[in-house]
């Protein structure tokens, strides 16, 4: 292999590198060249070994910096000749780069190292089902820009057990590193994570120095669009408050997938595909608090006391998260002692340590405008099972359109549901939490039962 293989040579005289060429763009010397060879981007790509949207990014001049791997590759491929190798090399590196008469000839400088990061957290042992969602997941994939996924569900659904759990599944096709953000939208005694700092974080993972990070968050974004653009990164923001927190943080270039998880639906972000998280199936649930308690421990309870447990955590997952732990932690107790405790006060019960689910409600509850909490303390003490809007709109003295208006609002943060169109019904954990909010507070109560 003779020296052209292995360097770009930058020894012509001044004269040629600064010739009317050597001004053009590297998109339109990399066309014109091309053009010359008859290949057609994918041609070139092949020839190269680069995938094909790197060639037509290069074409374009989005990458501002190309790998100096990239380059030789394109000069072999292309057949260039010494000064047309020259000239690349030149217009690749930027104006600053040429060398002045009689300095002596110089390689390129070895590409940096690049940064690959791998800071998914551990995967979730006891992942159970959601089979249909992990499809989904894999499946879907955009051609024409960054992938985007956001995954929406009730506090304690399990949406970060499922992106973690996704995210590791899907890791190896993505080379270029894995990014996780915990964005802190409902997390006790925390302020959601400002997204100009979300983005430093992310790039200083991508290997940017800090002295290297603009100020303003517009300029962050878009270095960090420019980073990832010609990279295969899977990026995981974790506990969204809503669409403005995430919109800066939306990588752009296609090798790239976003994974977010929000108790919000972001029906506010563009070519977002939604995944919307329901409570386990029963046989999920009863998996789930299985697995997790262990075997020998249930191996005596009745099937029927199985069911009714997981019926009673609301076949939420992070109620039987608790609940087994409970169970695990107190080696006297059974199964059927669990459940009647359950059956007593199961908020209560259902708290253990930091975890618990009033205070995950609680969060949501505390992210309501004054009006949307009163709706719903309204309807989650005085609605039936199931409701329409003429009887929500009855309950609150108010028209229907608003009613509707109102709703819609608690749908979007999963404190409702809708089984049906236009008919509703609270989760039984929230319908409890709404009772309990109001015994902590009579006069809410008090505004409730006069609304």
């Amino acid at each position: 292999m003779n020296d052209n293989h292995v360097r770009l040579t930058t020894s012509l005289p001044t004269e040629v590198i600064r010739c009317p060429e050597a001004e053009l763009s590297l998109g339109a010397l990399l066309r014109r060249w091309r053009g010359r060879a008859l290949l057609t981007q994918e041609q070139l790509a092949q020839r190269t070994g680069l995938n094909v949207r790197t060639v037509r990014r290069l074409e374009h001049n989005v990458l501002q910096q190309p790998r100096i791997t990239s380059i030789l590759l394109l000069a072999e491929a292309l057949e260039l000749d010494s000064e047309e190798r020259a000239m690349l090399a030149v217009v690749a590196r930027g104006p600053s780069a040429s060398p002045e008469r009689g300095e002596p000839e110089e390689t390129c400088p070895a590409p940096a190292a690049v940064t690959i990061p791998r800071e998914l957290p551990a995967d979730v042992a006891a992942f159970v089902g959601r089979k249909h969602e992990l499809t989904a997941l894999s499946d879907y994939q955009n051609a024409n820009t960054a992938t985007v996924i956001a995954i929406d569900g009730m506090a304690g659904v399990g949406k970060t057990a499922l992106a973690v759990h996704a995210a590791h599944l899907l890791s190896s096709r993505f080379p270029d590193g894995q990014l996780f953000v915990n964005l802190h939208g409902h997390t006790r005694e925390t302020t959601p994570v400002d997204p100009r700092d979300a983005l430093a974080r992310m790039l200083h993972a991508l290997g940017i120095p800090d002295d290297r990070i603009p100020g303003h968050i517009d300029d962050r974004a878009a270095l960090y669009r420019s980073v990832v653009a010609d990279r295969e990164v899977l990026i995981v923001l974790d506990n969204a408050a809503d669409e403005d927190q995430v919109r800066p943080l939306l990588p752009a270039g296609p090798g790239c997938l976003l994974i977010v998880t929000s108790r919000r639906r972001l029906i506010g972000l563009d070519d977002t595909r939604t995944l919307s998280l329901d409570v386990l199936p029963l046989e999920e649930a009863v998996a789930l608090f299985t697995r997790m308690v262990g075997r020998e421990h249930v191996a005596d309870a009745p099937a029927g006391v199985l069911t009714e447990t997981a019926e009673r955590c609301g076949r939420l997952p992070l109620a039987i998260h608790i609940a087994a732990v409970r169970l695990r932690a107190r080696p006297t107790w059974g199964v059927r002692h669990l459940l009647d405790r359950l059956n007593d006060d199961r908020l209560s019960e259902l708290t253990t340590g930091r975890h618990s689910v009033t205070a995950a409600l609680d969060l949501s509850y505390q992210r309501l405008s004054e009006d949307q909490r009163r709706v719903y303390r309204v309807l989650g003490s005085q609605a039936g099972t199931e409701f329409g809007v003429d009887e929500a709109a009855a309950m609150q003295h108010t028209t229907v359109v608003r009613a509707r208006r109102q709703l819609d609002q608690l749908l979007d943060v999963h404190l409702l549901q809708e089984p049906a169109p236009c008919r509703y019904r609270f989760h039984d954990l929230v319908r409890d939490h709404v009772s309990a909010l109001l015994r902590r507070t009579p006069c809410e109560a008090a505004r409730a039962n006069s609304a």
